[in-house]
C-alpha cells in the first residue's frame, strides 16, 4: 500500500444488516481497501472482514468495568459505540498501520477518500485525528461525530486511554454528570455517548481536524435529515432531509450560507433514512431518492395511527 492508500474501515458487531453491504460496496467502489472489522454474526459478509471474536482487548475490557451508565438509549448500544474505537485500534496494531478512516454503517460513499478527504483537508500529517464537529451546539448538546472520521494510530491510542481514564477523573466526570443532569431536567433524550467523549477529547486540539467545514467547495455530509452541517440551517431541504442533486454521478448540495453548490464526499443516512442508502448506491434510482423518503413518511404515520388507534380502543 502506497502513502496515500488510507485503508476504510467499517466496524459493526452482533448483524449483518442489508442496509450495510451498500455501504461497504460503495466505498469498495472508489477505495482499494475496504475492511469490516466484526465478529462470529457477519464473519462471512464481507470477504476482507476481521473477526474481533476471539480478541481481547484489554483496553476495552478496562473501559468496561469502569463504564457509568448516563443515557437514554441501553446500555449496550452506547459500549458498541465505543467498542468500535477499541477495536480499530486492536486491528491497526494487527495490521501495522499508521492510518485509517472509520466509517459508519449507513455512510455511502462517492469518493476515494485518500485523494479527497485526505488531501484537503489533513494532508500536512500533522493531525491526529479529524472527526465531524459542528459550530452551532447549544448548551449541553456536546457531540462530535465519527461517522466519518480519519485517526492516526497516536490519535486513537491516545483518545482510548482518555475514555478509559475519564470516569476517574473528577474534572470530566462532573461534565459529563453535569451533562446527563440538564437531560433529565429537560427530558432531553440522549445523554453520555462516545460523541460526547470525542467532543469533550478534541476539544480545543489543534490537531484534532474538522470535517464538516467546506473546504474548497467539498464537505462531508453530517446527517442528511438535517439542514446542519458545520453551520446552522445550512443547506437546502425538501420532504425532510437534504436537497441532493447529483452530477456525473456525484452529490451536490445547496449551501444557503455560501449561496452555492458544495459537493459531498458521502452522505450519512442516519436513522429511518437508511431506506434512501439503495436510491443512492444504484445510480438509476438517484432521482427518485424522494420517493424513498415518501415511503418513509407513509410507514411512520401509519405507524402513528395504528398505535394511536390502539390506544383509543
Amino acid at each position: 500500500m502506497n502513502k496515500l492508500e488510507i485503508p476504510v474501515i467499517f466496524t459493526h458487531f452482533n448483524q449483518q444488516p442489508n442496509y450495510l453491504k451498500f455501504a461497504l460496496k460503495s466505498a469498495k467502489n472508489l477505495n482499494k481497501t475496504v475492511v469490516l472489522v466484526g465478529d462470529d454474526t457477519n464473519k462471512n459478509f464481507w470477504e476482507n472482514h476481521w473477526n474481533t471474536t476471539q480478541i481481547v482487548s484489554d483496553k476495552y475490557e478496562h473501559f468496561q468495568k469502569s463504564y457509568v451508565h448516563m443515557s437514554t438509549n441501553p446500555q449496550q448500544f452506547e459500549l458498541f459505540c465505543f467498542k468500535r474505537f477499541f477495536y480499530l485500534e486492536e486491528w491497526m496494531k494487527n495490521k501495522e498501520e499508521k492510518k485509517a478512516f472509520l466509517l459508519d454503517s449507513d455512510v455511502i460513499s462517492f469518493a476515494n477518500y485518500s485523494d479527497q478527504a485526505h488531501t484537503n483537508v489533513i494532508s500536512d500529517d500533522n493531525y491526529l485525528a479529524a472527526l465531524m464537529t459542528s459550530k452551532y451546539e447549544g448548551q449541553f448538546q456536546w457531540a462530535s461525530s465519527p461517522h466519518f472520521s480519519y485517526w492516526t494510530s497516536e490519535g486513537l491510542e491516545n483518545f482510548t486511554s482518555f475514555c478509559m481514564e475519564a470516569y476517574n477523573n473528577k474534572n470530566i466526570r462532573d461534565k459529563l454528570e453535569q451533562k446527563f443532569k440538564w437531560h433529565i431536567e429537560n427530558n432531553k433524550s440522549g445523554g453520555i455517548c462516545d460523541m460526547t467523549f470525542l467532543y469533550l477529547w478534541s476539544q480545543n486540539n489543534p490537531k484534532v481536524a474538522n470535517f464538516s467545514k467546506v473546504m474548497d467547495d467539498i464537505t462531508v455530509e453530517n446527517c442528511i435529515n438535517v439542514s446542519a452541517n458545520y453551520l446552522k440551517d445550512e443547506y437546502q431541504m425538501q420532504l425532510g432531509v437534504k436537497k441532493i442533486i447529483f452530477k456525473n454521478g456525484i452529490p451536490y448540495g445547496f449551501n444557503k450560507i455560501l449561496n452555492k453548490e458544495t459537493r459531498f464526499l458521502c452522505i450519512h443516512c442516519q436513522g429511518t433514512a437508511k431506506i434512501l442508502m439503495r436510491f443512492f448506491y444504484y445510480e438509476n434510482l438517484r432521482p427518485f431518492y424522494l420517493v424513498g423518503k415518501l415511503v418513509e413518511i407513509i410507514k411512520t404515520k401509519t405507524k402513528f395511527f395504528i398505535e394511536e388507534m390502539k390506544q383509543k380502543g
